[in-house]
């Protein structure tokens, strides 16, 4: 229940600006309709007004045409009892007024008002009246000026005008202004309407649209069981989408329940293959290793049968007896050492420490000389500087890397990172001996290790790299050659997790792997380790140019 109440929350929330659109657009509707309804009344009106001051304009004119006698002169007594006064708010007659010489109109006949001055306002613009005046004089005719008043000539037809009136009717009045007249029922009415419109919109459109939209957030954000409540009897647009939505969610929460349930299962088949291919690599590896471990063992141990069989000779003389026992005293060593390089490769935790990469590379090349030997592949190492190539299992081929500085790390994990790549090495060579791909019958490892400096766009490190006179890869596959159980071997001959391997160890160490090879090139694998803080300003030496 809290999770839907939630839901209804956030839908309102994320609905609430709809509610202002709806709003303005109700106003705006009813602002258009009053618009137009008021240019069609206003029209009216003015059209109707228009007509009533033509109708009194020319009463006005037929009565006042009356009151001028044959001499020109004006009876005033009909003039001021003419009942139809009453239609005006102002009247004002004139004889024809004429302009002095400081421009000012002046009256010098009859100047009469009907109405009566006291009606005026103070400000009444008379000089205003009687220009209107002078122009119906000269033009003969109605002059009106919007707003002020209208004047029409008086006189006989077919004689010049005597004079005018000015005159402000009432009737102009009499439609009144339909906007100040309509407009408080105007907003009452849009008042109403709005609210009845959003009362409605929210229970039929707004309320049902933030459920939803607050459900399929909901469903968004991974909570598959979110629904939308719809009422059993709505058939309209809303109610449709509101089941059709119920619908997509009962859906997708079962084909949800059922992916978690197929994830969960290919995943457990996946990590029981992964132990499975490692389970293989590791009796792999331990089969390979045997062999080299035989023979290590086997070597000094024939000897040491015969020198402990000479040993319980009681003639034996002296100086051979202590010469035999040196053998087996060497013989014990060399076996130990063998049997140590094991235990050093072997997978356990420890803590990080200083590591001297020569000796886990030492005793990587000690599990696969046997298998180097037998196979015939001339396995060769170089240092740092000028040191030449030497057999990598020759005495004292590793002393030159006791030069480079100290790595931080686990020598055990990196001893198996180099044993992974002379192994790989060697089933490079004997596959391309296989295929014929050996470059002219060569069958060569090459190790080499060299200190780099650092420099603007790097730090300083140590390098190895391990080259063979393998097939190399093909350009298309290089990019998976690192990726964990992709194997270019054939069946049965690879877990594909060797090169996986490196590279999780070199990361774990801060490091990186760089491949290079082409087919029938070779294959070359650099191996870049950062040196600690304190074996980098030893390494550091002269700033040179960074390094590719």
């Amino acid at each position: 229940m809290n999770s839907t109440r939630a839901e209804g929350v956030g839908g309102r929330r994320a609905l609430a600006s709809l509610r202002t659109p709806i709003v303005l657009a109700v106003i705006a509707a009813n602002v258009v309709t009053f618009g137009v309804l008021l240019f069609i009344v206003q029209g009216a009106v003015d059209r109707d007004r228009a007509a009533l001051e033509r109708d009194y304009d020319e009463q006005l004119s037929s009565h006042l045409g009356d009151v001028v006698d044959g001499l020109g002169r004006i009876r005033a007594r009909p003039l001021l009892n003419w009942r139809g006064w009453r239609w005006f708010d102002d009247v004002l007659v004139a004889q024809a007024p004429v302009r002095g010489l400081d421009g000012r109109l002046r009256v010098e006949g009859a100047y009469l008002n009907p109405l009566g001055r006291a009606h005026r306002d103070v400000g009444f613009d008379e000089q205003r009246a009687l220009e209107l005046v002078a122009a119906a004089v000269q033009s003969d005719g109605l002059v009106r000026e919007r707003g002020f008043g209208s004047a029409v000539p008086i006189g006989r037809r077919g004689a010049a005008p005597w004079g005018a009136a000015w005159f402000r009717g009432r009737p102009a009045q009499i439609g009144g202004s339909p906007a100040a007249d309509v407009l408080p029922y105007f907003l009452v009415a849009l008042l109403g309407t709005t609210l009845g419109v959003l009362f409605l919109l929210r229970r039929k459109v707004i309320d049902p649209l933030a459920s939803l939209a607050g459900a399929v957030q909901s469903l968004e954000d991974g909570d598959t069981s979110a629904r939308v409540a719809v009422a059993a009897g709505r058939r309209d647009e809303l109610g449709v989408l509101g089941r059709g939505f119920n619908d997509m969610a009962d859906r997708v929460e079962r084909h949800s329940r059922e992916l978690e349930r197929a994830v969960d299962d290919a995943t457990d088949r996946a990590r029981s293959a992964e132990q499975a291919a490692m389970t293989r690599q590791r009796l792999a590896a331990t089969g390979e290793l045997a062999a080299g471990i035989a023979h290590e063992l086997n070597n000094p141990l024939g000897g040491l049968i015969n020198a402990v069989e000479a040993l319980g000779r009681e003639d034996l003389d002296p100086r051979r007896r202590t010469e035999y026992l040196e053998l087996v005293r060497g013989g014990l060593h060399r076996m130990g050492d063998t049997v140590g390089r094991l235990l050093r490769l072997s997978p356990r935790a420890t803590e990080p420490e200083p590591v001297r990469l020569e000796r886990p590379l030492g005793d990587a090349l000690g599990l696969v000389r046997h298998r180097a030997q037998n196979e015939g592949v001339t396995v060769v190492v170089s240092g740092p500087g000028d040191h030449p190539e030497r057999d990598a299992f020759a005495p004292g081929a590793l002393d030159p890397l006791a030069a480079l500085p100290h790595v931080e790390g686990a020598s055990n994990d990196l001893g198996q990172a180099f044993l992974n790549l002379l192994v790989n090495a060697l089933d490079a060579i004997a596959e391309a001996r296989e295929s014929d791909a050996a470059h002219g019958g060569a069958s060569r490892v090459r190790v080499e290790a060299d200190a780099k400096p650092g420099g603007p766009a790097s730090i300083a490190r140590v390098e190895l790299t391990f080259e063979d006179d393998g097939p190399g890869v093909p350009d298309a596959l290089r990019a998976r050659v690192s990726d964990a159980f992709f194997t270019t071997k054939s069946q049965g001959k690879g877990s594909g997790l060797g090169l996986a391997i490196v590279h999780n160890v070199v990361a774990a160490h801060g490091g990186a792997v760089r491949l290079d090879g082409r087919p029938g090139e070779g294959f070359r694998v650099t191996i870049s380790l950062p040196l600690p803080d304190a074996a980098r300003d030893d390494a550091a030496g002269p700033a040179g140019p960074p390094p590719p």
